[in-house]
């Protein structure tokens, strides 16, 4: 979007400019503004807001692995991955789990079966999937240092070039303020 403007301020900037911009450079300048705007203009939709996020630090004890897209579409550019299976206690009562983060192969070999990570937990775990098999948990702000590379939900999910900190935690939940 940043292009978008940038290429608008041009735009303005070329009236005033001596010698004035041409109608041709005008009109190339505003179509290239308008393909870099429509497309975040229509994947704004797409960054929904999340069910209510507990922001309870809560800890959970890894289980296991379980993977994911197994069997790619040759087309697709996201391949097999695995997300991190975990128990945790919510008001009294162990919970089986899934960490959303898609932590990367560089610090998968952190999270062995048996390690405690500190997460957050949906106030409402079935408000994303109506399967209990699939609910899931975040990582805190206090595991940033793991380099992850998106995340997943169930219905919603980033499959992104891996980096540090979390993608998901940046997004927008229904209980936070506005």
């Amino acid at each position: 979007m940043s292009i978008a403007f940038a290429l608008l301020a041009w735009l303005v900037i070329g009236f005033f400019r001596d010698p004035p911009s041409s109608w041709m450079e005008r009109y190339i300048v505003g179509l290239l503004a308008f393909c870099f705007a429509v497309p975040v203009i229509l994947t704004r939709g797409y960054r929904k807001t999340l069910p209510a996020l507990d922001r309870t630090p809560r800890r959970a004890t890894v289980t296991g692995r379980r993977g994911y897209n197994t069997d790619p579409d040759p087309e697709s550019e996201i391949g097999p991955y695995e997300l991190l299976t975990v128990t945790l206690d919510i008001n009294g009562t162990a919970v089986e789990s899934t960490i959303a983060d898609i932590v990367a192969p560089d610090s998968l070999d952190r999270f062995t079966v048996g390690s405690i990570w500190t997460v957050y937990a949906f106030e409402d775990p079935a408000a994303l999937n109506k399967d209990a098999d699939r609910t899931r948990v975040i990582l805190t702000e206090a595991h940033d240092d793991v380099i992850r590379s998106g995340y997943d939900l169930g219905f919603y999910s980033l499959h992104d070039g891996p980096g540090p900190g979390s993608d998901l935690l940046l997004r927008r939940f229904a209980n936070d303020r506005r």
